[in-house]
């Protein structure tokens, strides 16, 4: 059985309060995601009593530490690809023309991004990839929005089920 569920989290800038939230509620799932702007330790988040495991990008305002800038990894049958986004014009391309060139180079199935601090899902009808940008944990874009983060399901049958889901009492 290789279903897989990812809790995906990006652009906390060193608050850990709602990530922890999210944390909680969607616990049990199979891989923690952060795309990248942590700022600060990532085991500020991590709670270690629960069992998944932990992926992280570097983002643009992640100084000082040597987490990776791009990470390829299989999430049940499907080839993930995690990035921050600042490298591929996200905040300025409507079309993620350049982060969709990319993703067919790396041949990602599934790629996962923030920096815009806007949540969305795109399926590519010519490719069939999924994007997905969590949104910020902490700070959304428009104000007023509630922080977000992105639960994403693999079946077994290699369905990609994503969702943006906010988090509560912010």
């Amino acid at each position: 059985m290789n279903m897989c569920k990812l809790l995906v989290i990006s652009d906390s800038h060193g608050y850990s309060n709602f990530a922890r939230k999210a944390i909680k509620k969607e616990y049990p799932f199979d891989i923690l995601v952060h795309c990248g702007d942590v700022q600060g330790s990532i085991s500020s988040i991590v709670d270690d009593e629960l069992s998944y495991d932990v992926r992280v990008v570097r983002g643009n305002c992640d100084f000082g530490n040597n987490l990776p800038k791009e990470e390829e990894f299989k999430a049940g049958f499907i080839k993930v690809w995690l990035t921050h986004g600042n490298d591929y014009n996200v905040k300025y391309e409507e079309d993620l023309k350049t982060l969709k060139t990319a993703a067919i180079r790396n041949n990602a199935d599934l790629v996962l991004f923030g920096h815009s601090h806007f949540a969305e899902i795109v399926r590519d009808e010519e490719t069939g990839i999924f994007f997905v940008n969590p949104g910020s944990i902490c700070y959304p874009q428009v104000s007023g929005d509630k922080a977000t983060y992105a639960v994403i399901t693999v079946t077994d049958d290699y369905d990609i089920i994503p969702e943006i889901k906010e988090v509560e009492d912010n």
